[in-house]
């Protein structure tokens, strides 16, 4: 297997068994730190940071979910990816373009003239990768395709990822071990 992929693998399998506590951490670190900063251009900078790490986060748990997806009618994972790079350029976008009449941070987003179209577009991607991602972990959990109120729940606590992640994390880890007890050929690595 080449090296790429066994990290690839390492790095997915981490996040499934990564304790809630170690996440939360990681997620809230940078923008616990900027709270503190006085100079207005690092603190949005690591505001910037920690939202990439939890779109990172998002792209991790949902790429592997569809990995470990088995069926052959997979999810339009394509999107996925596209929507959660969509999703973090764009503040960086906004920044570069230094345009008063859109402003993509983090945390808010302000739109006029043309440029409503692409930020009704940078929500709808960031309202997809939570949604994709939610949809995968309880279509894993109950080996089937999920009804929208099933994933509903899911895809609340991936927007409240401070709350969210204590219950989304542990769900990761039931399904690692489900994985890990169901077969004694997965990889490890």
């Amino acid at each position: 297997m080449p090296a790429f992929l066994l990290i690839n693998n390492r790095m997915e399998h981490s996040i499934l068994k990564a304790k809630a506590w170690q996440v939360f951490l990681v997620l809230l670190a940078s923008y616990f730190i900027s709270w503190f900063v006085k100079e207005t251009d690092v603190s949005e900078l690591l505001k910037l940071v920690g939202f990439s790490i939890f779109c990172i986060w998002l792209a991790l748990i949902g790429n592997t979910m569809n990995q470990l997806d088995k069926t052959q009618e997979k999810p339009g994972v394509g999107w996925f990816i596209l929507n959660v790079v969509v999703t973090m350029s764009a503040p960086l976008a906004s920044k570069v373009l230094s345009d008063p009449d859109f402003v993509v941070t983090p945390t808010s987003f302000n739109a006029k003239g043309s440029w409503v179209i692409p930020a009704l577009y940078v929500v709808v991607a960031y309202v997809q990768i939570h949604w994709f991602v939610a949809s995968s972990i309880v279509a894993r959990e109950q080996g089937q395709k999920p009804e929208f109120s099933q994933v509903l729940g899911t895809a609340i606590l991936l927007f409240l990822w401070p709350i969210g992640v204590w219950f989304i994390q542990p769900r990761l880890n039931r399904i690692f071990n489900t994985i890990q007890a169901d077969t004694l050929d997965y990889p490890l690595a």
